[in-house]
């Protein structure tokens, strides 16, 4: 979203942050952080078009081509026309009902009905609570939406797993009716509209103030005919997709397969690429009249949480795994048929186990365990050869990239307690074990498409103990991963945002610090109004606790900025919420900084100071060059850190570099020196003029440069001393 005026650029900042102080001359930790789709054992995550790769924020201005692409061939459902009815009469409604129903394209289609296409839509924070939404200011004649909003079932059920206090006024009763009725007062008053999604129902009686209408797709048949009709498609294969469409599919999905048959695609092959294959092969390889062995459970195990790695670690992968599954699978009962498998019990050591009454000695096995020929026998396992730089190496994956998916959901209906267990501890020791980057990632997207139908259990078992920092460092980012993972799903974002805020909102150290991680990387991509609230709140929370951690927090705000300004997202929400938070100190405070101006400061210089991991030049000097619009906001909150004295040296020095960074990230690095110069001028008051003036050219000469091209440090000086010529004397 573009940046806005002063009054706007308050309103944004005062939802997000109060703001922190220092310098950021500590090593940054590296994490992957999530721009676009991501591939890992052919497994594709997150959400990709032709026009936008992947997807970024989630909240904020609907622009014109997102609004387009909701409503392009847009079929209303038979309860679109009560829904209008409702927002039209007291300007909200909250529409139920599970994913895959239409919801999200449906809230705008309500919205364009109420408001009128040249109206702004504004999408809110799915975490916004009612007394948020109660106390907010609303534009006149706007319409809002809060998609996926998560109720009092996920709140409460995230919160209760992280050890929150967090709470939500969404139960049923005369309070939430209470709270309800505010709202709705609050939008009225505004004369704005605003419509909410959610899966999750009022638990006991709907709120009398505001309603609560079940949403119900459209038909799918005119969804497909509307679109390949409006792509001119030929009436016979109009007839042949309509026809095709499978049984209880997602509307999501028959958009998506609409949308491919009308770009030329053959309806069944479209059709076989969405329902396709995937899920029968699965059903007939668990359902094979003889039950699966334990080391044919075990291979599609490991390969659904480590696709995409050799032979030999996933033997050895697999190897560890068996032993962990011996003791669910190897019975009294059941122990003939283990050797028939080739293998017996593993006793505590991992070593076969004799039956009870045998002489031990044959517990050694006759041949060793052919682990290839069993895998080479598995109908949903193959190999591929991957390219890497000149050499190639053959690698593990399932034959079908829909598989994964489905045979952790199959993994997961069929076996029992005791199973998962033995798989947690199986994760456990490969993460103790310091798995390299590529299987950490492996790990993370199994455990987000395990979210998909297991949630709780994976916030249980993995994310909230990880988070804890029960497993170490490595633990800690394993979750943070996850979190990122899920972002890039329109599904499981919300939750993704939940359990951060659960965490961010814990009195456990470690968890704030996990929380921290998590905003400043592809959730804060995702939410960036959101992280900079809730990396404020922790910021604020840690400077009264150990130095360690009020760096920790003051790292994550200089990450966060980083992340915004690499990929290219606005990164402006950060440095406003700063300036917001100075301008109000100076409203309220004549003389010293207070504690959290100080914070305020401290923050800005650590993001000012921050670098670029592969170039090592600041980013700040990118977000200049890149948004010259944003100049008079760097500049305000330069001028501040540079009249704050015990900072003014580490400022200038940030200036200098930046202003020396320039050349590399603009065509015209002295039109940009002169911009930021220009409003440095404008910032500071006449009489700081000559002494920055003299500073900088002094710093500048006791640290010559080798970088050849013009001298944007004498461009912003000069522009510096053209505005003080042109004053009034």
């Amino acid at each position: 979203m573009n940046s806005e005026t002063d009054s706007r650029a308050d309103s944004r900042a005062d939802s997000g942050a109060d703001s922190g102080a220092g310098s950021s001359e500590g090593d940054y930790r590296v994490y992957n952080n999530f721009y676009g789709p991501q591939y890992h054992g052919r497994a594709h995550f997150g959400i990709a078009t032709a026009e936008r790769p992947g997807r970024a924020r989630a909240t904020g201005l609907l622009d014109g081509d997102e609004i387009d692409a909701l409503l392009r061939s847009y079929i209303r459902p038979d309860c679109f026309d009560d829904a209008a009815s409702e927002l039209s009469r007291t300007g909200i409604v909250v529409l139920t009902g599970p994913q895959g129903t239409g919801k999200r394209s449906g809230a705008v289609a309500l919205l364009r009905e109420t408001v009128g296409p040249s109206a702004d839509y504004v999408v809110l924070s799915p975490d916004i609570g009612l007394d948020q939404l109660a106390e907010r200011t609303f534009d006149a004649g706007v319409g809002y939406v809060v998609l996926d909003r998560t109720g009092t079932a996920a709140t409460t059920g995230a919160a209760g797993a992280a050890g929150s206090a967090a709470t939500t006024a969404d139960a049923a009763g005369p309070s939430s009716d209470f709270d309800w009725r505010r709202v709705r007062d609050q939008l009225r008053r505004h004369h704005a509209h605003l419509v909410i999604t959610t899966v999750h129902g009022v638990a006991g009686r709907s709120p009398k103030a505001v309603r609560h209408l079940a949403w119900r797709p459209p038909v799918l048949d005119k969804v497909v005919r509307a679109r390949l009709v409006q792509a001119r498609i030929p009436q016979e294969v109009v007839d042949r997709a309509v026809a095709g469409i499978p049984p209880r599919c997602p509307l999501a999905v028959v958009a998506d397969a609409a949308q491919r048959i009308a770009a030329g695609a053959d309806p069944d092959q479209a059709w076989k690429e969405h329902s396709g294959s995937a899920p029968q092969a699965v059903q007939e390889w668990f359902g094979a009249e003889e039950e699966r062995s334990l080391r044919e459970i075990a291979e599609v195990t490991t390969l659904a949480f480590a696709p995409g790695i050799g032979r030999r670690a996933f033997e050895s992968l697999q190897d560890l795994l068996e032993r962990l599954l011996g003791p669910v699978y190897f019975t009294p009962e059941g122990a003939s048929g283990a050797a028939a498998d080739g293998a017996m019990a593993p006793d505590a050591a991992g070593q076969a186990a004799a039956p009870d009454g045998q002489d031990p000695q044959p517990r050694r096995r006759a041949r060793p365990v052919d682990r290839r020929r069993s895998l080479s026998r598995n109908a949903l396992i193959t190999t591929e050869m991957q390219v890497y730089g000149a050499t190639t190496r053959e690698v593990m994956v399932f034959a079908d990239s829909e598989l994964r998916r489905w045979v952790l959901q199959a993994l997961w209906r069929d076996h029992p307690t005791e199973y998962w267990d033995a798989v947690r501890h199986w994760l456990e020791a490969l993460v103790a074990a310091d798995p390299d980057p590529a299987l950490q990632l492996s790990i993370a997207s199994g455990l987000t498409l395990l979210g998909h139908i297991a949630f709780d259990e994976v916030v249980q078992s993995y994310l909230d103990p990880w988070a804890r920092g029960e497993s170490g460092e490595i633990g800690q980012t394993l979750a943070v991963y996850v979190l990122w993972y899920m972002c890039l799903e329109e599904t499981q974002a919300a939750a993704a945002l939940t359990l951060a805020r659960t965490w961010a909102q814990s009195l456990h150290p470690t968890l704030r610090g996990t929380a921290l991680i998590a905003f400043s990387g592809q959730l804060g991509v995702t939410f960036p109004t959101d992280a900079v609230k809730w990396l404020w709140a922790v910021l604020r929370t840690s400077a009264l606790e150990k130095h360690e951690e009020r760096e920790h927090g003051l790292r994550a705000w200089a990450q966060l900025f980083l992340t915004l300004v690499d990929c290219q997202e606005d990164a402006g929400i950060v440095l406003d919420a700063l300036a917001h938070r100075i301008r109000k100190e100076r409203r309220t405070r004549s003389a010293a900084y207070s504690a959290t101006g100080l914070l305020v400061l401290e923050t800005t210089l650590w993001i000012f100071t921050a670098t670029e991991r592969l170039s090592g030049r600041p980013a700040v000097a990118r977000y200049v060059a890149d948004r010259p619009e944003e100049a008079d906001v760097v500049a305000e909150l330069w001028a501040t850190v540079l009249r704050y004295r015990p900072l003014r040296r580490s400022a200038l020095s940030a200036l200098l570099v930046t202003v020396r960074g320039l050349h590399a990230v603009t065509s015209d690095p002295t039109a940009a020196a002169a911009r930021l110069g220009h409003a440095l001028a404008a910032a500071l008051p006449q009489v700081e003029h000559p002494l920055l003036t003299s500073e900088l050219g002094r710093l500048a000469v006791s640290r010559p440069t080798r970088a050849t091209g013009p001298d944007c440090v004498a461009a912003l000086l000069g522009a510096m001393n053209r505005v003080k010529d042109t004053e009034p004397r």
